[in-house]
């Protein structure tokens, strides 16, 4: 995995884009979306995955994609389609888009096994990975849904990410921070606050870009000294 700082991510030629959210319209979210679609170095098509959200929302984002220069694209419903075709249909794509969304358990669940495989193998290609809003805290150590705490697909290594971040949930972070640290007993673990409008970039070369409007919240768990919280 490459590291850089308290950021550690899994290795692959294609960049992971971490976004807190937003309106599509927004010069923040425009500006991160326009750098995913230049940035990106795979010609690949873009597959949008919408378990977190509906179909409805997601063929309204590939639209306001579509006006930014995206290439041809297809929504894929992870949740019913056939292992063979979700394989497919994933590990050759270009950009790998998991949409906004509430559902993130579902989109979670979803994920595991075949999906994640060919999400990886697209990653490896050269693929970009945009993970959008509330779906972007699936891309972490662990996420927490109501009162139970779920594993995470780990994309970035022992963090705690969570979207549509605002300064007054910073205590909410130091405690998912804190809850994770004891759980695993893992002292390594940081809190990743993701503003809207804000997006962190990492790249194939161990590049680290804040993106949009650069609203993003580190909180460090007991591992690295007394917390600290940057902005």
């Amino acid at each position: 995995m490459p590291q850089v700082n308290v950021f550690r991510w899994r290795t692959g030629s294609g960049w992971l884009v971490l976004s807190g959210g937003g309106t599509w319209a927004s010069d923040d979210v425009v500006s991160i979306e326009s750098k995913v679609l230049s940035y990106t170095l795979s010609q690949g098509p873009v597959a949008y995955i919408w378990a977190a959200g509906d179909i409805e929302a997601a063929d309204r984002h590939m639209d306001a994609l579509r006006d930014l220069g995206a290439r041809t694209g297809f929504l894929i419903d992870i949740v019913t389609e056939d292992d063979d075709t979700l394989f497919e249909q994933l590990s050759e794509a270009g950009v790998i888009i998991l949409g906004d969304g509430p559902h993130q358990e579902t989109l979670r669940d979803a994920l595991l096994g075949v999906v994640l495989r060919s999400m990886e193998q697209a990653f490896d290609r050269g693929a970009t990975l945009y993970a959008v809003g509330r779906s972007a805290a699936v891309m972490g150590a662990q996420l927490a849904t109501g009162s139970q705490a779920l594993t995470g697909c780990d994309w970035l290594a022992d963090a705690i990410i969570l979207p549509q971040y605002t300064t007054g949930q910073a205590d909410t972070l130091r405690d998912q921070v804190y809850h994770y640290g004891r759980v695993h007993r893992n002292a390594g673990g940081y809190g990743l606050g993701l503003g809207e409008g804000a997006a962190l970039a990492l790249g194939p070369r161990g590049e680290v870009e804040a993106w949009g409007s650069r609203a993003i919240t580190i909180s460090l768990g007991q591992g690295y000294g007394p917390d600290l919280e940057e902005t």
